[in-house]
């Protein structure tokens, strides 16, 4: 139910700004290590989901220049994918819309309870991520 009413309320947020929501966490999840380059098949095992549907976000953030693209040396079916300054600017403008409405979110919680909440999901994502099938998904 959080998930759902925080999409929903992000896909409204970024609505207008040629940014679609899960064009965003793709874009997000190459900013936490931009010198890191990903192909398709390591993006669909992160986001265990399946290859054609990251393929299809990736091509619209190749071609709005979020994300450059460099073929294998080895295999030239193979493209290695980096996020462009352009893609950290999109993100930074992104998370500028996105970032007043969670501190709403927590604008009358305790420094002490935010503080816990963080500690619980992190427990809760580590453990998640433990328990990820990696056969689950091709």
């Amino acid at each position: 139910m959080i998930a759902q009413l925080a999409r929903t309320r992000n896909d409204q947020i970024l609505h207008d700004t040629g940014l679609p929501y899960p064009q965003f966490v793709l874009l997000l999840h190459f900013c936490h290590d931009p010198e890191r380059e990903w192909t398709v098949s390591g993006l669909a095992r992160a986001f265990q989901r399946k290859q054609p549907g990251i393929t299809k976000t990736v091509r619209q953030l190749v071609d709005g220049g979020f994300l450059r693209t460099r073929p294998d040396e080895m295999d030239a079916r193979v493209k290695h994918l980096k996020v462009t300054a352009r893609g950290i600017r999109a993100r930074d403008a992104a998370m500028a819309r996105l970032a007043p409405a969670f501190a709403d979110d927590f604008q009358n919680w305790k420094r002490s309870e935010v503080a816990e909440f963080h500690q619980l999901v992190e427990r809760l994502k580590n453990h998640l991520d433990e328990q990820r099938d990696d056969g689950a998904v091709a």
